[in-house]
């Protein structure tokens, strides 16, 4: 087998047809200075329940700044022009997934817009799409509905929202909430 140098992902022990790519933040965020973003967290937990592949989005030349009011500023300044940053690496065969969780912060109703690059780059015919993300209390404030309409040739299955400190401050409430999911989702 092949050495994986590609940093941001990391196969899981066992054959899957899962893929967990997410965007997060870390540095000073709404609730505080965190070593590690908030979806991070959650897309770890996601991936281990799941036993799935698991990806990072990591922005080229730091796109998003550490500090939450300048990342603010910049996310809406890229909702508003319908950007598409881009990021460092790439999934390793992206074909095999047949499930594609897809996670990140909600922005002011949105993924932050890397969330859309890197869907945008994959040929996600016979996908299923399925949202995650934190937010400090607004819900999936209608990212499955931006999903289902962007990519509208793909079923979207129920998203999960978690409010974002939960990961840090709660974190067996996060995996309670993230396994009576996936329960739900594959009943």
């Amino acid at each position: 087998m092949k050495a994986n140098k590609n940093k941001y992902f990391k196969a899981a022990k066992e054959e899957t047809n899962a893929l967990v790519v997410y965007f997060s933040s870390k540095g000073f965020q709404a609730n505080g200075m965190l070593e590690k973003g908030n979806t991070a967290i959650l897309a770890e937990m996601i991936a281990k329940e799941l036993h799935a592949d698991l990806f990072q989005l990591v922005s080229k030349d730091k796109h998003y700044p550490d500090d939450f009011r300048p990342l603010m500023d910049i996310s809406k300044k890229d909702i508003e022009e319908d950007a598409r940053p881009q990021y460092l690496e790439d999934v390793p065969n992206f074909k095999k997934y047949k499930y594609i969780f897809v996670g990140g912060p909600a922005w002011f109703f949105y993924f932050p817009m890397i969330v859309y690059t890197f869907l945008d780059n994959h040929d996600l015919s016979h996908k299923i799409l399925i949202p995650f993300t934190t937010h400090v209390g607004s819900g999936l404030t209608g990212i499955d509905t931006h999903l289902e309409e962007q990519y509208p040739g793909n079923e979207v299955f129920k998203g999960l929202a978690v409010i974002g400190a939960y990961t840090q401050e709660d974190p067996d409430r996060v995996r309670r909430q993230v396994k009576d999911w996936l329960e739900d989702l594959f009943k």
